[in-house]
């Protein structure tokens, strides 16, 4: 599946310039809501508290990491390596290091509405959470998602998330520093096309294939 066009951006810069924003805002709340360190009782408040503060947290980081959102890490590797005009070899070799680090593992391909259980290896479970509990109310994902009782397996695989957090920084390091120093340009559209650029064109050859291009 392709990414969607609702809402999509207008071009590669600018789905970099979203990212940034978004990326920032995200790290920001997982600074103003880190928790205190130490132990509590597992069936104490603040046990609770920090569980929904962990929910939200992988609910935000989730467009960063699904194939398909307009900013998924994948889509920013790819828009960085369009839009890195100059060549300049900081960008590149930093969008590098952003798919070496964005794993296939980390990757979230099953999309809401797709048919059938999670698959056996829980990979999926957390999504039957998303759809069923956090963001939506979709009935098969919540009677899938019955398991999210247990404290210990629902913050198992949130947890599971944020390992991408390590992927995400880099490239908001490598975004930012593109855009403050002008080096990230949209990639020209053919002169057949007088439209926007387009993701698949002549001039939008991602170069090699890696981890995040599955």
């Amino acid at each position: 599946m392709g990414e969607g066009k609702r809402g999509k951006p207008h071009s590669e810069l600018e789905r970099l310039e979203i990212f940034a924003q978004l990326a920032a805002d995200y790290f920001r709340m997982v600074e103003l809501f880190r928790t205190a360190g130490g132990l509590v009782p597992t069936d104490s408040p603040e046990a609770e508290r920090r569980q929904w503060v962990e929910l939200f947290r992988a609910a935000l980081l989730r467009k960063f990491i699904v194939r398909d959102e307009h900013v998924s890490l994948k889509l920013v590797v790819r828009a960085l390596r369009l839009c890195n005009f100059a060549a300049d070899r900081v960008l590149a070799e930093g969008a590098e290091a952003v798919a070496e680090l964005f794993t296939a593992e980390m990757v979230q391909g099953r999309q809401h509405g797709m048919p059938g259980p999670a698959p056996e290896d829980g990979s999926d479970v957390f999504e039957d959470v998303l759809y069923g509990r956090l963001l939506h109310g979709d009935a098969d994902r919540f009677h899938r998602s019955d398991w999210a009782k247990d404290r210990d397996r629902l913050s198992a695989a949130a947890a599971r998330r944020f390992d991408a957090e390590h992927a995400l920084s880099k490239a908001l390091d490598v975004v930012s520093y593109g855009l403050a120093h002008g080096l990230l340009r949209s990639p020209a559209a053919p002169e057949s096309d007088p439209g926007p650029a387009s993701d698949t064109g002549p001039n939008s050859d991602p170069g090699p294939a890696s981890k995040v291009d599955g």
